[in-house]
């Protein structure tokens, strides 16, 4: 899903309703966020967001730890309970393998 042709399900309920700029800006986003990551990749990121809390960066610490890929079915039990605009600013990448069509 990263067209607005495609918008994932659920799109229309009221929890997920946007405007269409909104939906631009969730569309932007995914080609944005949603970038793979190894295990490998995944560990360093975090060992690396654990530096920067050390150290007080806790600005740059949240934005390392958001580029990490969400765990498929939390974000999926984030999108159910919180709504797309909820999740719009996480990296996507496993969530949108494992469930195809919800984002």
């Amino acid at each position: 899903m990263t067209d607005m042709l495609h918008k994932p399900n659920g799109w229309n309920s009221p929890l997920n309703q946007m405007t269409e700029d909104e939906w631009k800006e969730y569309f932007r986003l995914r080609e944005e966020l949603d970038v793979e990551y190894t295990e490998e990749d995944i560990v360093k990121a975090l060992d690396k967001v654990d530096d920067l809390l050390e150290q007080n960066k806790v600005s740059e610490a949240d934005k390392l730890a958001l580029a990490v890929p969400v765990e498929p079915r939390l974000a999926y039990f984030w999108k159910k309970c919180g709504g797309l605009k909820e999740v719009m600013y996480l990296n996507l990448s496993e969530a949108k393998r494992t469930f195809p069509d919800e984002f």
